[in-house]
């Protein structure tokens, strides 16, 4: 979802009661397979997912929530935006062949890491083309 740009908390080992907590605090629709959890008094907002399998659950998703996509503006890692910098910003957390190989960089604002539409990306243009279609 991140990577949609759509600004999603994720706490993969969070127990019931901290995730529901956060989506009180924070205001967040909680998704989740757990039905009792959905149950929790705290939970701010929340919906059941359907199905284990990950491509089913983002079609699901947006065609229930619908949000506002802006692909390639998230970190995927700490869910903060992206803003641009120039390379001699970054260059010394970038590797001597990614610097020659490179002219656009960005920094994530949360995280400070370092990102380029590199190799890695061409992969998960097929899933934004998907969700954005």
């Amino acid at each position: 979802m991140r990577l949609l740009g759509i600004d999603a908390a994720y706490e993969p080992d969070g127990d019931d009661s901290s995730l529901a907590t956060r989506s009180a605090t924070e205001q967040r629709e909680l998704l989740t397979l757990d039905r009792g959890l959905l149950f929790r008094r705290n939970v701010h907002d929340g919906a059941l997912i359907r199905t284990d399998d990950v491509d089913a659950q983002l079609d699901d998703i947006l065609s229930r929530f619908a949000p506002r996509l802006a692909p390639w503006t998230r970190c995927l890692r700490c869910g903060a935006l992206l803003e641009e910098v120039s390379a001699t910003e970054v260059a010394a957390q970038l590797e001597p062949g990614t610097a020659r190989t490179y002219r656009s960089f960005s920094r994530y604002t949360g995280c400070g890491r370092v990102y380029w539409r590199g190799a890695h990306s061409r992969r998960l243009e097929a899933l934004v083309r998907r969700a954005t279609s």
